[in-house]
C-alpha cells in the first residue's frame, strides 16, 4: 500500500484496494479534462497513466488546464504534464504520448480503461472505434460553461457516441469555467472506477447530464 492513501483505506475492500494499484489507464488529451483527470488519477494511487496530445501549450489553457503556467507556453503539453506530475514525487508511474489519435494508432496492451478528454467529435469517434476495437471501455465526458454529460461506452455497449452525437459540428470555442471542468473530470474518475470495480451503481446505458447552475443531476436512459 502506498503510504499517503492512509484517508482513502476504509472506502474500498482489500481486493478493491489492490485493483487500484494496479490500474493502468489511458487518458486521451492533456488538455482541462485529462490534466484533472491525471492529478485525480495520480492521487487516488492508480499504477500507471499513458497520457496522450500533440498540442502545445497556448495561454487560452491556462484558465482550467492545470499542469501549466506561463513559464509551459509553447512547450509540448505532455512535456510540461509529465514534470508537473513527477514534481510530486508519488508512485504512480506517468507515461508521455506526444503524438495524434487517430485510426492507426497503437494502444498499450496494459491499460484497463480509456478516459476522453477529448475537445472534438471527430476524434472521440476515432477514439470510440480504437475502444471497441482494443476491448476496451471508454468514459467520455463532454463540459461547456456549466453543464456537462458522460457516458460509458462499453464493447458491447448497444449505444455508441456515434449515434448520439452523429449531427455534432465544429462550431465556435466554447465558454469553459475550471470549476466547471475540475468537477466533470473528477466525476469521470469515479464513475470509471465504479465501473473497473464492478460497482452496482456504475454509470451503464445512461448519460450522466449534470447542470451546475441549478445543482440538478440527471440519469438519462438509452
Amino acid at each position: 500500500m502506498k503510504d499517503y492513501l492512509k484517508r482513502q483505506l476504509g472506502l474500498f475492500s482489500k481486493d478493491e484496494r489492490e485493483l487500484i494499484s494496479d490500474l493502468n489507464v489511458m487518458v486521451a488529451g492533456a488538455g482541462g479534462l485529462g490534466t484533472n483527470q491525471a492529478i485525480q488519477l495520480q492521487r487516488i494511487g492508480i499504477n500507471k497513466i499513458y497520457l496522450y496530445d500533440y498540442d502545445q501549450v497556448e495561454i487560452s489553457n491556462l484558465n482550467r488546464q492545470l499542469c501549466y503556467g506561463r513559464e509551459d507556453i509553447g512547450r509540448y503539453k505532455v512535456e510540461a504534464s509529465l514534470e508537473f506530475l513527477q514534481s510530486f514525487n508519488l508512485e504512480t508511474e506517468i507515461i508521455p504520448k506526444q503524438e495524434k489519435i487517430t485510426e492507426e494508432t497503437k494502444l498499450p496492451a496494459d491499460i484497463d480503461i480509456i478516459f476522453d478528454a477529448l475537445d472534438n467529435f471527430e476524434t472521440r469517434f476515432i477514439l470510440e472505434d480504437l475502444a471497441k476495437k482494443n476491448n476496451l471501455a471508454l468514459i467520455h465526458a463532454g463540459v461547456e460553461g456549466f453543464f456537462a454529460q458522460l457516458m460509458l461506452i462499453l464493447p458491447e455497449s448497444k449505444t455508441s457516441l456515434k449515434d448520439i452525437f452523429a449531427g455534432a459540428q465544429k462550431g465556435d470555442v466554447p465558454d469553459v469555467f475550471s470549476p466547471a471542468v475540475t468537477i466533470t473530470a473528477a466525476f469521470q474518475v469515479i464513475e470509471a472506477l465504479k465501473y473497473l470495480l464492478d460497482r452496482k451503481e456504475a454509470l451503464e446505458h445512461e448519460i450522466l447530464h449534470i447542470d451546475m447552475i441549478n445543482n440538478e443531476i440527471d440519469r438519462i436512459q438509452l
